[in-house]
């Protein structure tokens, strides 16, 4: 099978077309899909409707699935969704909004600010495959940035500076960003900080990517002004409007990205109003075609 992949940027970011995941993710269409990933990062693959088995079946053709901890709930509250799902939504177990104090709205503020997925977890993430289920008529896009491009364009002598450093990740971090300060112990205790170096090269297209999101709270061995100053500067040079992308949901919206060489964000919508279900999964490890 040939797909039709049409570019969306200059840099990064393609439309897909021509293939029905529902129906067909064999090795062979699953190994275009990455190398289109190679070259651009994030991929869009529209009206695909996936529901949840099939959005786990394609995903483990990427790599092995990482499971959602799924936080902000209280003692005893249950998940909306099965473990191999990210709730990436503003709907509580019920199925219904969100209300406005509730932990989880709070939780998923986070969302907001440029991150990587599971850069806080001591694990090789890789792929995010994010479904578009029910989306609001307004606001709720998700904002992608170019890491590779980002890095590539910095000066030498900083690109340098950057060789041997090692930021601490921690989601801890990220979520306090936003307000957030009533963590449990035994939340805490499930995800350490984790160190991650500033810089990456992407396993298979060895092309060397920025090492960025809002988890990282400090360089290590640097002195804390210096440290914030630096990582400040690196987020606001990698997130110039030049490296970014935003996309506007459709349902049935199938929209995949490697962690490895970009950083993503949601926008704001009317989450008391309108209703967004979105689903993540995300895996770590080699895929089949690379195996």
């Amino acid at each position: 099978m040939t797909l039709t992949i049409t570019p969306l940027h200059p840099l990064f970011v393609a439309r897909i077309e021509g293939v029905n995941l529902r129906s067909n993710h064999t090795q062979a269409v699953m190994t275009e899909i990455e190398a289109a990933l190679d070259q651009y990062a994030v991929v869009i693959i529209p009206d695909q409707h996936l529901d949840d088995d099939q959005q786990i079946a394609v995903s483990e053709q990427l790599g092995e699935l990482s499971y959602a901890l799924n936080h902000g709930r209280k003692v005893g509250q249950t998940t909306r969704l099965r473990p191999e799902l990210y709730d990436i939504s503003n709907l509580d177990e019920n199925h219904g909004i969100l209300e406005e104090a509730d932990r989880r709205r709070q939780w998923r503020e986070a969302d907001k600010l440029w991150h990587t997925d599971r850069s806080f977890i001591n694990a090789q993430t890789s792929y995010s495959l994010l479904t578009g289920r029910t989306v609001p008529p307004e606001g709720g896009h998700t904002d992608f940035a170019d890491m590779r491009a980002a890095y590539e364009d910095l000066p030498e002598p900083l690109k340098k500076k950057l060789e041997n450093l090692s930021a601490e990740h921690s989601i801890w971090y990220s979520r306090a960003l936003c307000g957030g300060t009533n963590f449990r112990a035994d939340e805490i205790a499930t995800m350490p900080p984790v160190v991650q170096p500033l810089l990456r090269d992407h396993p298979r297209t060895k092309r060397c990517s920025l090492v960025l999101a809002s988890h990282a709270s400090h360089i290590l061995d640097m002195a804390g002004h210096e440290s914030r100053a630096l990582l400040d500067e690196l987020m606001s040079f990698a997130t110039q409007p030049k490296y970014c992308h935003s996309h506007k949901w459709s349902a049935g919206d199938l929209v995949i990205w490697d962690n490895r060489c970009t950083m993503h964000r949601g926008t704001p919508f009317n989450d008391q109003l309108y209703r967004r279900d979105m689903r993540r999964t995300t895996v770590q490890g080699p895929s089949r075609s690379s195996t």
